[in-house]
């Protein structure tokens, strides 16, 4: 890949583009259930923004509307907001069923 060519690649190296969600889930650590925000939302992962500052590379199992939990790793931080990982992605229309019904 040119130099060109990675400059122009949107949101660094994300797999798929981040949709605006604002929904309150659960997420745990370890044994530890806690609450937080998504702040944004693709099918490889999300942006989460909690009372609690996570690790990088920290698991964390999130549960999102309607879901099972779902295993994901800490990318990066930033004070207390995180980005997240799945380690298996969400489905295509899952994630734009998760989009339409938190759209109002």
């Amino acid at each position: 890949m040119s130099v060109e060519q990675t400059d122009k690649r949107p949101q660094e190296e994300r797999q798929s583009e981040r949709r605006p969600l604002m929904v309150r889930v659960q997420y745990r650590r370890t044994i530890v259930r806690l609450a937080a925000q998504i702040l944004d939302l693709s099918c490889h992962g999300l942006r989460l923004a909690g009372m609690e500052r996570l690790r990088e590379g920290e698991a964390v199992w999130i549960t999102l509307p309607g879901l099972p939990p779902r295993q994901a790793k800490v990318v990066w931080v930033d004070r207390f907001e995180a980005g997240c990982a799945f380690v298996e992605p969400l489905h295509e229309a899952v994630l734009d069923a998760m989009i339409a019904g938190h759209m109002h």
